[in-house]
């Protein structure tokens, strides 16, 4: 179990929030902070829990159990009937598109909003129930139901629109509009007046969803009906494609058989979908969880539809056959979930908690490479709520302007990282830039042998092999391969074993060139499949006397693969030999291939 990404920003930015001002926007709709409700759990599992996301998660899943059992109550007064409520449940609370439901508690705000606003409509529905004005209490209770709906996510700003729907649905009758005014008016001009001062004075001033791209409408009806039509995609897994104009067409028929069968169930669950949907459908496409709170009003509409083609008249049977048949239709078309392992957050914690226990304060980490997203500041948030230090800063080579490393200036790191085959190792942070020049590795000194089945063979790579997790015993090499030693100056040979797999050495003239420090010393024609040897002499002279000696192993005319990712040669060991005489040896042989190595995708 691990923090994602959006689990980083959100604790990180709960954690730095002022609590008196995080505790008034819990009451005030309009102090400007992005959805205090969330953020105050946040805060509240960080300080108690700290950053160990067990009790979160348990929480967040919860959150879903109880969401089923109120959802349960919001469609039986809905509709009246217990086999229409349960056919709805099982059309809506569970797909595919919803994994992020399942597996992020990031996704907390949608899982707060659909409680809320089922929670509102069912308050709203009893209060209603017998007529006659609402009283200050239920007024009390559906407007703090309003206000927490608005705290949990911006579009919880819907609920007070859904609660007016209702009463013109299923309330409105012919009557004197005073006396009509007279019972809810009260009530909708606090919910009207609350949900300006959230709109204008919260959603409009929270940098958050201010002064963030994706999160700005595009007010058009044919980017609604787009939008609208990859949700509705999305809902049958890719097997129907809805152009805006088959969205269109789609919403047409639904409202206009609503409207013709007078079903107020139908038309209401119809009008919950648009009203729900409409604020995610003018901003940039979502994931498919987003569709948690809309869904409903399908759900709704559906089994409205299906209740008068006769389920009522054989409840236990609909229930059946509408539930395995969506069960059957969500397992053939289920996404595989993703594992931990893809998870950068979930990498980095785990390697720098066994690793690296403690940090002290302001430590300066400096990345190299990293699988974070590269305009996100998760790898900080990451590293600083693990060590509870806001003191502690991560440089990051591949990260945006604002986050990249200051060469010009004589800046010291505490460590320096990069970030190999799934994990980090650490360089030299002695001197920071010749250790990226060179790949110099902390932990490891280089001598002069190279074997690939060593822990130890990364520390003589400087660039271009191809390595990858486990411990095989041979790298794939790019065409322009980089290997540094550390050798006496004296005559030398240097040796190398590699693999020429026949699609290489028969599919064109190729020659592997080796240089020492850029000056070549062999050319070796790579027209033998199998093993290959190779024994070159090398002069005192062509020695590095003070550092490093540098190998270069270049390919010309590389082998590229149908992706277009060019190769070199299979290499299981490189390094130098002392000799007192040295000759030019190549030896090829056609055994079978070295173990680890497998050419079938290729």
């Amino acid at each position: 179990m691990y923090f994602s990404g959006d689990d980083m920003m959100n604790t990180y930015y709960a954690w730095n929030e002022n609590p008196w001002r995080l505790a008034r926007a819990q009451f005030l709709v309009w102090v400007p902070v992005y959805r205090p409700l969330g953020a105050l759990i946040y805060r509240i599992s960080y300080a108690v829990f700290g950053f160990h996301p067990r009790p979160l998660y348990v929480f967040c899943w919860a959150l879903l159990a109880v969401n089923a059992a109120f959802a349960y109550r919001m469609f039986r007064e809905l509709t009246g009937a217990a086999v229409i409520a349960l056919m709805a449940v099982s059309l809506t609370l569970a797909h595919g598109g919803f994994q992020d439901l399942y597996l992020s508690a990031g996704t907390m705000y949608d899982r707060l909003w659909f409680l809320f606003t089922v929670l509102g409509i069912v308050a709203y529905a009893r209060a209603r129930r017998n007529g006659g004005p609402i009283s200050w209490r239920a007024g009390c209770v559906i407007t703090a139901l309003c206000i927490l709906s608005m705290n949990s996510k911006e579009s919880g700003v819907a609920l007070p629109v859904l609660l007016g729907l209702y009463e013109i649905v299923y309330l409105f009758e012919r009557r004197p509009v005073k006396e009509w005014i007279r019972e809810t008016g009260p009530l909708f001009v606090v919910l009207i007046t609350l949900s300006i001062l959230f709109i204008k004075l919260r959603v409009h001033r929270t940098p958050e969803l201010a002064l963030t791209a994706a999160y700005q409408p595009h007010v058009r009806l044919s980017i609604w009906l787009t939008r609208v039509g990859e949700y509705f995609g999305r809902l049958t897994y890719g097997h129907v494609a809805f152009a805006p104009i088959t969205t269109a067409i789609v919403v047409a028929i639904m409202a206009i058989a609503a409207a013709s069968l007078r079903n107020r169930a139908m038309i209401y669950g119809l009008l919950f979908f648009t009203v729900t949907i409409t604020p995610v459908a003018f901003i940039a496409a979502r994931p498919g969880y987003v569709l948690y709170v809309p869904d409903l009003g399908l759900g709704l509409y559906f089994a409205a539809a299906l209740g008068l083609i006769g389920a009522t008249a054989y409840p236990a049977t609909a229930f059946l056959a509408v539930t395995t048949a969506i069960t059957c239709f969500h397992i053939a078309n289920w996404p595989p979930f993703y594992g931990p392992e893809l998870s950068p957050e979930y990498r980095l914690t785990t390697q720098f908690r066994r690793e690296y226990p403690q940090l002290p304060p302001n430590s300066s980490l400096l990345f190299v490479n990293d699988p974070f997203p590269k305009v996100s500041y998760d790898l900080l948030f990451n590293l600083r709520l693990m060590y509870n230090d806001k003191t502690i800063n991560a440089w990051r080579m591949d990260g945006p302007e604002n986050q990249q490393p200051d060469f010009s200036k004589p800046v010291s790191y505490s460590h320096v990282f990069i970030n190999e085959s799934g994990s980090y190792k650490e360089l030299d942070n002695r001197n920071a830039r010749e250790s990226i020049r060179l790949h110099i590795l902390k932990d490891y000194a280089v001598a002069r042998e190279m074997d690939m089945s060593r822990r130890d063979h990364s520390a003589y790579v400087v660039s271009g092999v191809m390595d990858g997790d486990g411990s095989e015993p041979s790298r794939w090499t790019t065409p322009h391969a980089k290997l540094k030693y550390d050798l006496y100056p004296a005559d030398a040979a240097f040796t190398a074993k590699f693999w020429v797999p026949d699609f290489i050495a028969k599919t064109g003239e190729r020659a592997l060139t080796i240089s020492l420090n850029e000056a070549p010393v062999g050319v070796i024609p790579l027209n033998h499949d199998g093993m290959n040897e190779i024994r070159l002499p090398v002069s005192a002279k062509q020695i590095t006397l003070n550092g490093f000696t540098i190998v270069g192993m270049d390919v010309d005319k590389p082998w590229r693969d149908k992706d277009g990712m060019e190769y070199g040669v299979v290499l299981l060991r490189a390094g130098f030999e002392y000799s007192p005489t040295v000759t030019n040896d190549t030896k090829r042989s056609k055994g079978g291939l070295p173990s680890g190595v497998d050419f079938t995708d290729h």
